[in-house]
């Protein structure tokens, strides 16, 4: 690693204790090669196959079932309308605010460090953007954590960094 010359480290971080060990080496080798780090944060879109779209949209259904007899269709039109544009700014500003609390980490240790910092919060399957990601801005070094022991100690690699690991369309370092 002593011959390489990083000019962009992607640290793909969950704000686990894992990731942030993690994210504590990639900066260590970002301040040591003048890289910049790319803190990237994924807020994935599913959890357990449902999406937050259909939770909205069922409950919109629901809502409708219940106020349609009290509402013209253009009144119920204008509500659920309303309601959508709510919800999607209400979505967009919890995934900032996760965004932020999460990469704040990576870009202290970027300031104590003196390595400059870019901080991304993007929406997808976590596997697919990390890689998106690293292939867009074409890094040098891809730092992920894993999800640690199991009960009985043992090494357990993640899903996503597993994915990540077989898919990696540049240098990795993975930590435990």
């Amino acid at each position: 690693m002593a011959d390489k010359e990083y000019k962009k480290i992607l640290i793909a971080t969950d704000g686990s204790e894992n990731a942030q060990k993690a994210a504590r080496s990639g900066v260590k080798i970002a301040a040591l090669s003048g890289a910049k780090v790319i803190a990237l944060y994924v807020l994935e879109m599913e959890t357990v196959g449902v999406t937050p779209e259909a939770v909205h949209r069922d409950y919109v259904a629901s809502m409708k079932m219940a106020v349609s007899e009290h509402m013209t269709k253009e009144q119920w039109s204008e509500f659920a309308r309303v309601a959508d544009d709510m919800w999607k700014t209400e979505r967009h500003k919890n995934l900032q605010e996760k965004g932020s609390s999460v990469t704040s980490y990576v870009e202290e240790l970027c300031k104590e460090m003196g390595a400059e910092a870019e901080i991304r919060i993007e929406e997808g399957h976590p596997a697919n953007v990390i890689l998106d990601v690293a292939e867009k801005e074409n890094v040098d070094l891809l730092v992920i954590g894993t999800l640690g022991k199991t009960a009985d100690g043992r090494f357990r690699l993640g899903s996503v960094a597993e994915k990540v690991i077989r898919n990696s369309p540049t240098e990795l370092l993975v930590v435990r």
